[in-house]
């Protein structure tokens, strides 16, 4: 697994040259939430994780409509576990473009991008493929945002498109 790890960075090191992302740590543990609402928890949580990602950018992908001005969106999404068989089940997406109602629906986890047949990716709304969103599970810390080809997008060291779990 740890050599596994070692080789997708490398892999994403070699790939995308310059690409800005949450490093390799084997200490890799959760941040503390930055928020003043606390984060969902209990046996039907798989976790809660936040990031930013450029908004023009993100906007265009997945075909929403913004201001101009508009430079970085924050996002927190919490994933939820069927507790008996710790399946992944449903989600809720709040942040910028969700101010006002959360993004909720079904999520499930799947194997495969292009150039990695055994990653591990989370897809949101598999129940409606045009709208269906991919994040490729890092570790257990931390996920990438995919495009709707599941190839991973390049970030910068201002903005990445990286979310990392928190915990109270």
């Amino acid at each position: 697994m740890r050599a596994m790890r070692k080789l997708m960075v490398m892999m994403l090191t070699i790939t995308f040259g310059n690409v800005y992302a949450q490093s390799e740590n084997l200490l890799n543990i959760p941040s503390k939430t930055t928020t003043r609402i606390p984060v969902e928890e209990g046996p039907n949580v798989w976790g809660v994780f936040h990031g930013r990602v450029p908004c023009q950018e993100m906007a265009k992908e997945l075909k929403m409509p913004v201001e101009s001005s508009c430079e970085k969106l924050k996002w927190a999404f919490t994933f939820y576990q069927d507790p008996a068989t710790r399946q992944l089940t449903a989600y809720k997406w709040e942040g910028s473009l969700f101010r006002n109602k959360p993004a909720e629906g079904k999520c499930v986890l799947l194997k495969g991008m292009p150039d990695n047949p055994d990653a591990v990716l989370v897809q949101l709304n598999p129940d409606k493929p045009e709208h269906s969103v991919f994040l490729l599970k890092g570790d257990d810390n931390v996920l990438f945002m995919l495009d709707s080809n599941k190839n991973l997008i390049k970030g910068t060291d201002y903005l990445s498109y990286t979310f990392n779990r928190v915990v109270n």
